[in-house]
């Protein structure tokens, strides 16, 4: 039903090219929020978050045992950090038009998130950043798909 309406309004001519963009966006956007939501539903963010403290326990951060459990974001936070993440990076890589911007912006923004899950050793606790930096990717390899499907048709 949906398709159907779809492709009504793109062969109606009633919908521009904002429009098209504003469909991916949330097309994309709602995907990535789905797959984040599933993942964390099948336990791969616990297990993520679990590899995380046993490599800040390691060599050269040595993070205490207390300090590992305590968690700086809780799944709120994170999630809303995700939505921040996924709704802005969704929109930046769905108007770059060459790869090389998209490719750019995408290694710039999943190192970005990256970063405090490792600096969290200086604030004395753990800052699980997996969520974030699996949104980034998603929405750079979704947004890939948008623009080849795009480049086809």
């Amino acid at each position: 039903m949906l398709k159907n309406l779809l492709t009504r309004f793109r062969n109606s001519g009633q919908m521009n090219r904002g429009d098209h963009l504003l469909l991916r966006w949330a097309g994309l956007s709602l995907s990535v929020l789905v797959l984040t939501v599933l993942l964390t539903a099948l336990g791969v963010m616990e297990h993520l978050e679990l590899e995380q403290i046993r490599f800040l326990g390691g060599s050269p951060f040595y993070i205490g045992a207390e300090e590992a459990q305590i968690s700086l974001l809780g799944p709120a936070g994170t999630f809303a950090l995700c939505m921040a993440v996924t709704f802005y990076l969704a929109l930046v890589l769905l108007r770059e038009r060459r790869f090389t911007g998209r490719l750019q912006v995408a290694i710039l923004a999943t190192t970005a998130l990256a970063l405090p899950g490792i600096l969290c050793v200086l604030w004395g606790g753990v800052l699980n950043m997996n969520a974030p930096v699996i949104c980034s990717m998603a929405c750079w390899f979704g947004a890939e798909i948008l623009h080849l499907f795009r480049r086809r048709s």
